[in-house]
């Protein structure tokens, strides 16, 4: 019996220390299991940390930079990129994508009408100062244009090529040229046909020009382009333009408050110094054309008022 005894308390002592060694291992596992969870918690929480401070620095530039493009869009909404902008590239998309690029809101193209009726974008009828080929455009079909390129090795550019590429992230000015009734009729259908009756200035020094493009398209905006103090006295009284816009020896205190008091803008050609557009901002110039777009987006940002 004592035998028997002995063993089941053997028994008992051994089931007891293997309880304890199981119960040890049990209280090892709970703390290390504590502990990581507490060690992730705090990973997690550091994690969310950096993502919430991440996401704010995000939002802040994203912020900023659309602050900078607004006042850039803003300082572009007074500048007119004069045939794109200066030198061999004018009138290409090489010069209009500088101007793009630079910030510019507005972007011109002088027009001609080719024989067919199709409105392209060149600074006069005769083809040779642009292409070196003598002949007018006026004269030539589409597929001889089309075969032409500029003396910088650029393309002919018909208008709607501008309107393609660029769509409504500008708007565009034409200069239409001459005085000939199916300019006037061969610009009013383009826009017609795109649909662009308000992304597009009708600018011109021809009154009957801008006259014949009011009684087709009135709610458009147009520019007058002055050329001397006589015909911006006469395009005071001009119904038809919104605009008045006068060369920079012309461009004053007094002639500005008579366009604003005639309820028109005033404008002015071509500024590309520094000393002529800052002179243009701080009289208070609506808008005016420029070779160099950076330059004057540039200033308009650091010396136009906020509005």
């Amino acid at each position: 019996m004592s035998g028997n005894r002995r063993k089941r308390e053997q028994t008992k002592k051994i089931l007891i220390i293997l309880l304890m060694l199981v119960l040890c291992i049990l209280s090892v596992y709970y703390i290390f299991s504590l502990a990581h969870s507490r060690n992730e918690a705090r990973q997690a929480e550091t994690a969310a940390a950096e993502e919430a401070e991440q996401a704010a620095a995000e939002a802040a530039e994203e912020e900023a930079a659309q602050e900078a493009e607004t006042a850039k869009s803003t300082a572009g909404s007074r500048v007119y990129a004069h045939r794109g902008s200066a030198g061999d590239d004018e009138l290409s998309f090489a010069a209009y994508d500088k101007a793009v690029e630079a910030g510019a809101g507005y972007i011109e193209a002088d027009m001609v009408v080719s024989a067919d009726g199709t409105v392209y974008v060149a600074h006069e009828d005769e083809s040779k100062p642009m292409t070196g080929y003598d002949g007018y455009f006026s004269g030539m079909s589409d597929s001889q244009i089309d075969s032409l390129t500029t003396r910088s090795g650029n393309k002919v550019l018909k208008l709607t090529d501008l309107f393609d590429k660029y769509g409504d992230s500008v708007t565009y000015i034409v200069d239409i040229k001459y005085n000939a009734p199916r300019n006037a009729e061969a610009f009013v259908k383009t826009v017609k046909e795109y649909g662009n009756e308000n992304n597009v200035v009708a600018a011109s020094f021809l009154p009957k020009a801008l006259s014949a493009v009011e009684e087709e398209l009135p709610d458009m905006t147009k520019i007058y382009l002055c050329s001397d103090q006589g015909t911006f006295n006469a395009g005071l009284g001009y119904s038809f333009a919104d605009i008045l816009c006068v060369p920079a020896d012309i461009m004053n205190a007094d002639n500005l408050k008579a366009a604003h008091d005639n309820s028109k803008q005033f404008s002015a050609w071509t500024l590309n110094t520094e000393e002529e557009i800052k002179n243009a901002i701080e009289l208070g110039v609506d808008a005016y054309f420029t070779d160099d777009s950076a330059l004057a987006v540039r200033l308009e940002e650091e010396n136009r008022p906020a509005e």
